[in-house]
């Protein structure tokens, strides 16, 4: 849980749940789901957020101090999801309380901390 606080109170994201938002305690319980609609679900959001973080990165052009992620674009989403569940679960595992944080932040922090632009000291 330290870790993942750090990276997320670091690059400005709140650690805390906003009321109806869904925990990384929801997206691993969809990502393990044995149902099919279930893993298509957490395909989407994990890559929903690596989609919205670059957009978000385009229309503030620079104009934010938040640490910025660069997902390759050739990258494919499959990889990502991997690369997304593989870092939440190890951390799940170490900080099982984490389960309780804000998912869309901490996806961030993930691929931040996986895919820091070059030059990025922030």
């Amino acid at each position: 849980m330290k870790t993942l606080l750090r990276a997320l109170l670091f690059i400005g994201l709140s650690p805390l749940a906003s009321a109806g938002a869904p925990t990384l305690g929801d997206v691993q319980t969809m990502c393990t789901s044995p149902n099919q609609a279930d893993k298509k679900a957490c395909t989407f959001y994990i890559n929903g957020i690596a989609q919205g973080i670059a957009m978000g990165i385009l229309i503030a052009d620079g104009k934010t101090d938040a640490k910025r992620q660069c997902v390759p674009e050739k990258l494919s989403f499959g990889a990502i999801e991997i690369i997304v569940k593989m870092a939440l679960g190890q951390d799940l595992m170490v900080f099982p309380a984490d389960k309780d944080l804000e998912a869309s932040g901490a996806i961030g922090a993930v691929l931040s901390s996986k895919f820091p632009c070059k030059g990025n000291a922030k």
